[in-house]
């Protein structure tokens, strides 16, 4: 009976163990937080050193814990027509703030793409030797403002994307006073996109100390000098969210090693803005420094992914999600259970990129919910759903026949073997 317990065994444990989606290591990916879905798409995954158009989500709708099967689940079917890329940008916008819209970069192009009604991605505008490294959506959702670097890094550029007729308009960089080297983007109330620091000329290292913000509404420029005095640079791969008027930038590293202070806190209500660093519990060893992404659901910093362990000898690319308890002001801790609420705006950034929206907590939560309740499951779920599905009748069909096809011989064994042995004896 060994050999049908073994067949039962591998049988019944494929079944356990098969999940939704299964995570590997990536970076220079985008993440965008849309009807209590973080979706992810593209970057460079470790196995093949690579870039992918890997499409997936992680359902924030209902709680969950690191240790346990994350409610992620597969679309990549949706996103086959999309270029492999790595650190492109993204943002949440159109008028009803319900599509992601993706401006990427590959084979020297750059393409851009837009996820229509969580349904299928749309093919759009397209670009030679430009690098985006920010897309932001303004206010009422009918712009994107997209800064990006040509290919030798000696210019940089800024382009209106409009989001119902997808028509982009590059901004002249004379009239308009584009400055070249801007860093971290985000939108700020009143149609202000605040640059936080500069890059430096290799285009790797930020200083942090210059913050320029640039008004929508006129297209002025406005200069400002913090408080941050360390003159220390810091590799450009951040992160920051908007909450309560203050971006949390987490990450960095220097000379390919973790920056001292992982999280640094930017107070945008008094001026000029000010730094801070929170108290927070040591990292993970596994916790990321470059190359992830960060989304603030509710009191929840989401990190996804990324590059951990960095060392020039030794830099691993993470397939874990981590989480920072951000609810307690100047205290923030690691935590590994996620519990839904409702207390804060909710906005997304990634490597490169920053999307916010400037509506109250309630409108947007109430949105979100209400886009959620009445969303239409996704072709990608669908799919999924429907190959799991047949894959398990095949699979359980090869077992039927193949634990049938077992009885019968040893049916025809357990007949035919006194003759056998008759014969031998002869």
């Amino acid at each position: 009976m060994s050999r049908y317990s073994i067949f039962f065994f591998f049988f019944f444990s494929q079944l356990i163990i098969t999940s939704p989606y299964t995570l590997v290591g990536r970076v220079g990916h985008t993440a965008s937080y849309m009807d209590n879905k973080i979706y992810f798409l593209g970057g460079m995954i470790e196995k093949y050193s690579d870039d992918t158009n890997d499409f997936f989500y992680l359902d924030v709708s209902k709680p969950f814990n690191l240790d346990s099967t994350l409610p992620i689940f597969d679309l990549s079917n949706d996103a086959r027509y999309i270029h492999p890329h790595s650190y492109g940008v993204s943002s949440i916008c159109g008028p009803n703030k319900d599509m992601i819209f993706i401006m990427c970069r590959a084979f020297k192009d750059s393409f851009s793409y837009r996820f229509i009604n969580s349904e299928e991605w749309v093919p759009g505008t397209g670009a030679t030797d430009i690098q985006w490294l920010s897309a932001v959506c303004n206010e009422n959702g009918s712009r994107i403002y997209i800064y990006g670097s040509g290919y030798d890094d000696n210019e940089y550029f800024m382009t209106i994307l409009y989001t119902t007729s997808w028509i982009s308009v590059f901004l002249d960089k004379n009239n308009n006073n584009i400055m070249n080297y801007l860093s971290l983007a985000i939108l700020l109330p009143k149609g202000r996109i605040v640059y936080i620091g500069n890059r430096y000329i290799d285009n790797e290292l930020v200083n942090f100390r210059n913050i320029h913000i640039y008004d929508t509404n006129d297209g002025t420029w406005i200069n400002m000098v913090n408080n941050f005095i360390k003159e220390m640079p810091i590799f450009y791969s951040l992160h920051k969210i908007s909450q309560d008027g203050l971006i949390i930038i987490y990450g960095g590293i220097k000379e390919m090693r973790p920056v001292p202070d992982q999280i640094l806190v930017l107070d945008t209500k008094v001026n000029p803005f000010t730094w801070s660093i929170p108290n927070i519990d040591p990292a993970p060893s596994s916790a990321p420094t470059s190359g992830h992404t960060a989304t603030l659901v509710g009191n929840y910093m989401i990190i996804a992914f990324g590059n951990y362990n960095h060392t020039p000898q030794n830099i691993v690319y993470s397939d874990q999600i981590h989480m920072i308890d951000v609810s307690e002001k100047n205290n923030y801790k690691w935590v590994k259970s996620f519990t839904p609420n409702n207390t804060y705006t909710i906005e997304s950034a990634s490597t490169t990129e920053s999307e916010s929206t400037t509506e109250s907590a309630s409108t947007t939560e109430s949105a979100s919910a209400t886009k959620s309740a009445n969303a239409t499951k996704s072709p990608g779920a669908a799919h999924a759903a429907i190959i799991g599905g047949t894959t398990c009748v095949i699979a359980t069909v090869i077992i039927i026949i193949s634990v049938s096809y077992l009885l019968y011989r040893r049916k025809r064994t357990v007949i035919y073997a006194p003759q056998a042995k008759h014969a031998i004896n002869c």
